[in-house]
């Protein structure tokens, strides 16, 4: 049986696996170097990420903080996307092929194991496999996880999320010890950690209140959740000890302002019937509607289909008499309402304030965006729908999970999930070798996510260091030394009565040369053009500031 159930599992994981390909990854997977998956500046910051640990860690390099970009004073990459785990995980995989394709792999992959670990928790709940499967892709391919898709791949690797749900269940069923729930939910949490803290807090939240709505509606099962507490305790200080070199630099970096305005992050109500153009169905008529939501696309997902909730409103009629309905529903709808976020809103219209609004101002909830927690709305929904279906005969049990998924699956436009790249041959022929020497500080312009710096970088194995980059929202506080420094570093255009800003950024970032994209050449040339020569090399354009290396082209 075990066996049998291990090559179900198997089989679970290759289909999700074919549908995330054949969804996300035939536009990049298909062209290795001219695409990635994700659109936006967002995926080169994480193409980045995915070759800076292997290098930090092979040079010897603190991993946590680095130089290399917004030289000198550098970053503290603790309150970053950082995403070691998943970095080290294809740290193999970016060695041999580079860090381009191991992000874009990752990024398909991360859809499938999280519908897969989604699958494990519906199994362990109706010990059946086609109903599992659906509650899987309920999950894994949720609107949530096709919005964050677009760029955002600490939050669809949420795989994390359902087994941590899973070894807490088989506490509280008497199939695990103490001690295995701390071994077993102790590397889950870190793993969490150091994919994204975002989600680990959540995480941490929708645990504990879930642990409450079952003390609650489930009065069998009081004297397992009280005796819990000590090994989630446990749990939580052994991830503690095995994420400690990170929590520091994390604790360090720590600031109080908010890395986006929560408050405009909503779920908008309309958005759970109303998808956006994202998913298949909503191509076309729904775009007019969505266009009102708050948030931008990646940030629209809450939707879940009518088909998925006609089969929650029938399971919560059939079995709200047992215990387990009670505590989904319940959880349900509290997740719901936490997506709402601060205010109900209604085809963009505030119409009233809600509980979020007393706790999403404080300091650890600043940097929760409300319409992200429809991740623990899509986790109830496919418990519900896979319970619903496993309870069920005929026709029906079939019918409706099957309008359930085509409700939402994705849009399978090549230009949705990836984007063309193009890296100058500056950065791929050898050229940059050339010239520039090892370690020396450049000015890519564009400086911020207007450009392709992070991934010039990436892709030249970190030769040289930037005075810019495109990792934290804006420049660095530390890095913002005058009003000159300010203006550039934000991507501000420099005319050329305006050369001095740049002489001044220049000067005080130890520039010593400049490289332009030749597409966005015209906002900076003509001001440095009064300050360097300029040299076309290898599609870019090159300004020396300080000397030229030995055998680097004249023009």
């Amino acid at each position: 049986m075990t066996v049998r159930r291990d090559r179900a599992g198997l089989r679970a994981l290759l289909l999700y696996a074919a549908i995330a390909f054949l969804a996300f990854g035939i536009g990049a997977l298909t062209r290795p170097g001219s695409r990635y998956v994700g659109i936006g500046a967002d995926p080169e910051s994480f193409i980045w990420l995915f070759a800076w640990w292997p290098h930090a860690i092979l040079h010897w390099t603190n991993p946590f903080v680095t130089h290399a970009v917004w030289s000198p004073s550098g970053v503290n990459l603790g309150w970053t996307a950082l995403l070691p785990g998943l970095a080290l995980l294809f740290a193999p995989l970016t060695l041999a092929a580079g860090p381009v394709i191991s992000y874009s792999i990752a990024a398909v992959l991360m859809p499938a194991l999280t519908a897969w670990a989604g699958f494990l928790l519906c199994r362990h709940l109706t010990r059946q496999f086609w109903p599992s499967l659906v509650g899987g892709y309920l999950f894994g391919f949720s609107s949530y996880v096709l919005g964050q898709e677009l760029g955002h791949m600490q939050l669809t690797a949420a795989f994390a999320i359902p087994l941590a749900a899973l070894v807490v269940l088989q506490y509280v069923e008497d199939e695990l010890s103490a001690w295995a729930l701390v071994v077993r939910l102790g590397p889950l949490l870190a793993l969490q950690v150091l994919i994204s803290t975002e989600v680990a807090f959540t995480l941490t939240l929708a645990l504990a209140c879930s642990l409450a709505v079952a003390f609650a509606v489930v009065p069998a099962s009081r004297p397992r959740l009280v005796t819990s507490i000590v090994p989630l305790l446990g749990a939580y200080a052994l991830a503690a000890v095995l994420t400690a070199p990170f929590d520091y630099y994390l604790l360090t970096g720590i600031s109080g302002k908010a890395i986006h305005p929560a408050a405009a992050f909503n779920a908008d109500l309309l958005n759970f019937v109303v998808p956006t153009r994202l998913t298949l169905v909503g191509r076309g008529w729904a775009d007019s509607i969505a266009q009102h939501f708050p948030g931008n696309i990646s940030e629209q997902g809450a939707y879940l289909g009518v088909p998925a909730l006609v089969i929650i409103a029938l399971f919560t009629w059939r079995q709200w008499r047992t215990p387990g309905a009670r505590f989904l529903v319940v959880s349900f709808l509290l997740a719901v309402i936490a997506t709402l976020g601060f205010e109900l809103v209604v085809y963009g219209h505030d119409v009233v304030a809600l509980p979020w609004e007393h706790v999403g101002y404080r300091p650890l909830f600043r940097n929760v965006l409300p319409v992200r927690l429809s991740l623990f709305v899509s986790l109830a929904v496919a418990a519900m729908v896979s319970l619903w279906a496993a309870s069920q005969e005929g026709a029906v049990r079939w019918v409706l999970p099957a309008l359930a998924i085509v409700a939402t699956l994705p849009y399978p436009g090549l230009d949705t999930w990836s984007r063309p790249y193009a890296v100058p041959p500056f950065f791929t022929d050898g050229a940059y070798q050339r010239c520039l020497a090892p370690g020396e500080t450049i000015l890519p312009l564009p400086v911020n996510a207007a450009g392709d710096a992070d991934l010039w970088q990436a892709v030249s194995d970190f030769r040289f260091a930037m005075a810019g980059g495109y990792l934290t929202e804006g420049p660095p506080a530390g890095f913002v030394t005058s009003n000159a420094v300010k203006w550039v570093a934000v991507g501000n255009p420099v005319r050329a009565a305006q050369a001095q800003l740049l002489r001044d950024y220049i000067r005080d970032k130890h520039v010593t040369a400049v490289v332009v994209d030749p597409s966005q050449a015209r906002y900076w040339e003509a001001a440095l053009d009064r300050i360097a020569t300029r040299r076309a090399v290898g599609g870019v354009l090159l300004y020396r500031i300080t000397g030229l290396t030995s055998g680097c082209p004249k023009r």
